[in-house]
């Protein structure tokens, strides 16, 4: 997927062309709810005893857009002009999704149609490390800096003093971490990030799979799986350490042959990413002690607008 700074200034230029005064803090939030579900992963992983190939249907179901959709319900209800934020960032989310999908992902992709429809999309166009997401995301630098001042001056009209929003955000937050539960099934029978062929460990020789952005370790010539499992490879022969995408087929349950590898550039998206997240969490908290966390809700004629 594109860093988290691309995103910004795709996400705002196409939000403000559907609503032209929305909020660019509330912006922000949309273009990173699709990837908050990879953020609470990795988190996860960490707790012994962790089924991690539950844990990556889980996180996948989390990550469609119907779930954004329940997610962004659950972050507008504390917005004094709710039925506008949570277009916001459901738009936000549509378009993460959108643009997501752009880039070349083996073994991933979006879901736009869960749960009906567990099919990747993926249109497989550009990789990460090409110029149109380079340019795009230093669109997204640019935006960002331009648009600053307008940011941190505008109230974000939140309401924490209500209890009404805590038992609707409450209520939505229990929808979004206790549905996929009972969905697991859907990623996994669809073979999703091919769980169900690597979960099948003792059953995997001459199964074809893909691999999105593993740690290639070429001492032992080993590749890492996202449940933890490091598989011998053949056909790389990288002398140095790598994120690598791959295409391999398993000549046993233990060995891959590589058909097609690609080395990502992992510095550069992870770090623009995590720049990406520390300016949006500024420019919240200084609105927010700007505006001493609250701000009057709109009178009823224009709540909405």
């Amino acid at each position: 997927m594109p860093n988290s700074l691309a995103h910004i200034g795709v996400n705002g230029l196409t939000t403000r062309a559907v609503i032209n005064n929305a909020d660019l803090k509330w912006i922000y939030i949309g273009c990173i709810i699709p990837d908050l579900s990879w953020i609470l992963q990795r988190i996860a992983k960490e707790i012994p005893g962790v089924n991690l190939y539950d844990l990556r249907s889980y996180a996948i179901i989390q990550a469609s857009l119907i779930f954004c959709l329940v997610l962004s319900a659950a972050l507008s209800s504390f917005s004094t002009r709710y039925r506008k934020t949570f277009l916001i960032l459901s738009l936000g989310s549509l378009f993460h999704l959108i643009l997501d999908a752009v880039e070349i992902k083996w073994a991933n992709g979006v879901h736009l149609l869960a749960p009906f429809n567990w099919s990747l999309l993926n249109f497989n166009l550009v990789w990460p490390e090409s110029i149109p997401i380079y340019l795009i995301t230093f669109l997204g630098l640019v935006y960002f800096v331009l648009n600053w001042k307008n940011v941190v001056n505008q109230p974000s009209e939140l309401n924490f003093k209500n209890p009404k929003p805590y038992l609707i955000s409450i209520i939505f937050l229990f929808i979004y971490f206790a549905l996929p539960l009972f969905l697991l099934d859907g990623p996994r029978q669809a073979d999703n990030h091919y769980v169900k062929t690597l979960s099948n460990e003792n059953d995997r020789t001459g199964s074809y799979m893909e691999l999105d952005r593993r740690l290639f370790t070429p001492e032992s010539k080993t590749i890492n799986t996202f449940a933890g499992e490091d598989l011998n490879v053949k056909g790389i022969n990288l002398n140095h350490s790598a994120t690598l995408s791959v295409r391999a087929k398993f000549v046993n349950n233990k060995t891959l042959q590589i058909i097609e590898y690609h080395e990502h550039d992992a510095v550069f998206r992870d770090g623009v990413s995590y720049l990406a997240l520390l300016l949006m969490a500024v420019v919240w908290i200084i609105s927010l002690l700007k505006f001493k966390f609250y701000s009057k809700p709109a009178l009823s004629a224009d709540r909405f607008k």
